[in-house]
């Protein structure tokens, strides 16, 4: 495995969307540190195979890889996500699907160059829109869909031209059948975000029925 996979620092959460992410507002990686599947935007990523010129057999799950259409390039960055089982195709999103209501949430500041994120949120939706979810952030019990953190200094080289340094948080919910999770930079204060994610993490309840097909496709990767 390259460099970049083996020297993962485990520090959650998601994940989240790839497309035109708010320039005031810019999002940043999240995952969990749970078994998960990435789904990408086919727009940006698409899936190199086995005998393929741009295979590289240190980032394959399965006989596939993930490519980076537009930089040109692994996105090593996905691979962060210690417990990645395999990659589905969607369409306008980009995001890490977990099926569970507790795990460790990573905030990654993953970049090719030293930097601060200031003004840190996450914000998280629950399904249904009209629940009243508990959730929980590092075993303390709130009611608040935004939650502020401290600025995270990026200054730790991965060693393949890319800095990360990452916090985790410990993370459940209850009262809702899945939660949408994303980690921004809010810089009006305001603690909203606008404008598409580039990243986020779709959460699933384990204990809530799902459909037979979906569950089933997820259930066959992590055998």
């Amino acid at each position: 495995m390259k460099s970049t996979k083996k020297g993962i620092v485990l520090a959650l959460f998601m994940a989240t969307v790839q497309v035109g992410a708010a320039v005031a507002e810019p999002s940043y990686l999240v995952y969990p540190v749970a078994p998960v599947v990435f789904r990408y935007d086919t727009s940006r990523y698409e899936l190199i195979g086995t005998g393929q010129p741009k295979f590289d057999p240190g980032y394959a799950i399965g006989n596939e890889m993930l490519w980076d259409r537009i930089d040109g390039r692994v996105p090593v960055e996905i691979y962060r996500a210690p417990q990645l089982m395999g990659f589905e195709a969607t369409s306008g999103t980009s995001e890490f699907v977990v099926y569970r209501n507790e795990f460790d949430l990573v905030v990654d500041g993953f970049s090719p160059a030293p930097r601060t994120l200031g003004n840190l949120c996450l914000r998280f939706w629950p399904e249904p829109a009209q629940v009243s979810a508990i959730l929980s952030v590092d075993d303390q019990p709130t009611d608040r869909l935004t939650m502020f953190l401290p600025a995270i200094e990026v200054v730790t080289p991965t060693g393949d031209g890319f800095y990360a340094d990452t916090r985790t948080y410990r993370f459940s919910w209850v009262g809702a059948s899945s939660m949408q999770i994303i980690a921004f930079s809010d810089k009006n204060g305001n603690g909203a975000f606008e404008g598409t994610p580039l990243y986020r993490i779709v959460a699933r309840d384990p204990t809530v029925p799902v459909a037979p097909v979906t569950w089933g496709r997820v259930k066959a990767l992590y055998r």
